[in-house]
């Protein structure tokens, strides 16, 4: 792999006319996250009940959900949510069969969720213009009200996030993940978030990767591939963890379900690939550990993320035993948090300036 360093700790950049060094918009805005949470529980909560009213007096037989990049892996999430509390079928949209073929789809009695950071991208916007065309009305999540996607919507929630400046996405993917679980749960008339319980937990697991993750990084970067292992609720976070390592550390990195894992990307674990494991859900940690096993039996090095004891076949663990083990709907909220702080100190430790990887940009308009 090419090593080469973009960027030095002593590099300065100009962002917004003021100097800031590799790395500094991502560490501050993964730092933001707990406090914002509670910005989007408390300013957001009634567009959440409107968007949540909506969803449950359609009485849909689908649920859509329309979104790209960490965005897509928020609205993953959502579909099993929508599963589990609302028991009617959740599909994600494919944007390019609008886009590209210039089609036209025709739903039964749905709604569609549409979820974007930046609420611009044209072929999200063209699914979008062409559900409300058939008579489907639209919930959009996003972290600007004045885009063009909240415009089109029945109710916009905003997930609160401030400006997120790094190319990377940290708050505003836990942001959209929050205002979709508040926005299910809500339809369904689930129990009330202990806000002040959520918020504390994340603190404490942000306050223990401030002290782990420059020795977990430092471990990873002996790795050549990393495999990201979740199931259900937590099969997003794995796929937004593989792909935070991905464009800030440019790691060979995957995220899977640990039930698909099984079917071929346990073939790619060889002697010291680290598999990270999202254990914290108690409904598919089982699940999780037993494909965790069977990579270590293949060699690989296993972490547990937010696990609250050490496995079997388990080497190490990030965050262990930090918080409570959580909610099922709460836990890839959390689980995401460790491997944001890793990837923000293994690109660091690379020469790589994660708040602007090579060849990304902050939105991406797909068309």
């Amino acid at each position: 792999m090419d090593r080469t360093p973009s960027a030095s700790p002593g590099t300065y950049r100009q962002v917004d006319g003021h100097p800031t060094t590799p790395g500094a918009l991502m560490r501050a805005e993964i730092a933001e996250q707990p406090g914002r949470w509670s910005d989007l529980l408390t300013t957001g909560c009634d567009a959440l009940e409107q968007a949540s009213a909506l969803l449950r007096d359609a009485r849909p037989e689908l649920v859509v959900l329309a979104a790209r990049g960490s965005s897509d892996h928020a609205a993953q999430y959502a579909q099993y949510l929508v599963h589990h509390r609302l028991g009617i079928p959740a599909m994600l949209a494919t944007p390019s069969s609008i886009s590209q073929d210039a089609g036209h789809l025709t739903y039964p009695r749905a709604v569609m969720v549409a979820v974007s950071q930046s609420g611009q991208s044209p072929d999200l916007l063209a699914t979008v213009e062409d559900a409300r065309a058939g008579g489907v009305p639209v919930i959009a999540v996003t972290n600007d009200a004045s885009s063009a996607l909240a415009g089109l919507a029945d109710v916009h929630v905003e997930v609160s996030a401030g400006p997120e400046r790094s190319v990377a996405a940290t708050k505003t993917y836990t942001g959209e993940v929050l205002a979709l679980r508040q926005l299910v749960m809500g339809a369904s008339r689930g129990p009330e978030l202990d806000v002040d319980g959520l918020v504390a937990s994340a603190a404490a697991v942000l306050a223990a990767m401030d002290e782990q993750a420059v020795a977990a990084a430092a471990a990873l970067d002996r790795a050549d591939r990393v495999l990201v292992v979740g199931r259900g609720l937590s099969m997003g976070s794995a796929k937004e963890g593989a792909l935070k390592l991905m464009e800030t550390c440019a790691l060979a990195a995957s995220g899977w379900s640990a039930a698909d894992a099984t079917h071929g990307p346990l073939g790619q674990v060889v002697e010291g690939t680290t598999v990270l494991a999202l254990t914290a859900g108690a409904r598919s940690r089982d699940s999780v550990l037993e494909l965790a096993r069977a990579a270590a039996a293949q060699g690989g090095h296993v972490v547990t993320v937010l696990d609250d004891a050490r496995p079997d076949g388990v080497a190490d663990g990030w965050a262990r035993g930090v918080v409570p083990r959580p909610a099922d709907d709460l836990a890839p909220l959390l689980e995401i948090l460790p491997i944001q702080r890793v990837a923000l100190e293994l690109a660091l430790r690379r020469g790589l300036d994660p708040d602007h990887p090579r060849g990304l940009r902050k939105v991406t308009l797909t068309s």
